[in-house]
């Protein structure tokens, strides 16, 4: 079966749209100066706390169980928190677009956050069943 790159792109332009976001506020805020936007702060700090409890799900507990138990036998893989984190975080960068740190913590929590719509475009992209169908 031929790969539909159009639907893999479509999907990835989806996903990484909110980091497109923040690299625009980023952007607007080195060229215009930074702007004080404590809410957007706020809401940005709640999707990267997001993103460091998906990413110590995903990496950090089962290297600690293979480190306590020598292997990882019997080991039970959990779900995070997944896409919440990319809602909070389209929240936190539209609420402080203009900010130079609600955009660099937003970027932080897309790369940070597992369960996010980036991470789930990199994990499935060789998946022929959703993208090829």
């Amino acid at each position: 079966m031929r790969a539909n790159y159009t639907r893999r792109m479509a999907g990835a332009a989806v996903a990484f749209a909110p980091a497109a976001v923040l690299a625009a506020s980023f952007v607007w805020a080195v060229a215009h100066g930074s702007a004080h936007r404590p809410y957007g702060l706020a809401v940005t700090l709640l999707a990267l706390a997001v993103g460091v409890f998906n990413v110590s799900l995903s990496f950090v507990r089962p290297m600690l169980f293979a480190r306590a138990r020598g292997s990882l036998d019997g080991y039970r893989h959990v779900s995070g928190i997944p896409i919440f984190g990319t809602l909070v975080v389209v929240a936190g960068g539209l609420l402080g677009f203009g900010s130079a740190p609600c955009a660099a913590l937003g970027l932080a929590a897309v790369a940070l956050d597992t369960g996010g719509s980036a991470w789930f475009v990199v994990a499935t992209w060789r998946d022929t069943s959703l993208w090829d169908a």
